[in-house]
């Protein structure tokens, strides 16, 4: 799980970083400028789940050890 959930991360912020990048290079064309914010939101939305997976996942496996 928590190599998983490193690989999430990690997809994460390469996705804000080629976002980011996007949103750059667009040259202020409106459609390119939506597609950045959109695979920003979601990279971000992704990161945020990721995060909090981890403790709910180490807390669930504790639980069902015991």
């Amino acid at each position: 799980i928590d190599i998983l959930l490193f690989g999430i991360g990690v997809l994460s912020v390469v996705m804000i970083i080629v976002s980011g990048i996007r949103y750059s290079v667009s040259m202020g064309d409106a459609g390119n400028i939506t597609k950045a914010k959109n695979s920003l939101m979601y990279a971000v939305i992704g990161l945020v789940v990721a995060l909090l997976a981890y403790p709910v996942a180490h807390w669930l496996i504790g639980v069902l050890t015991k």
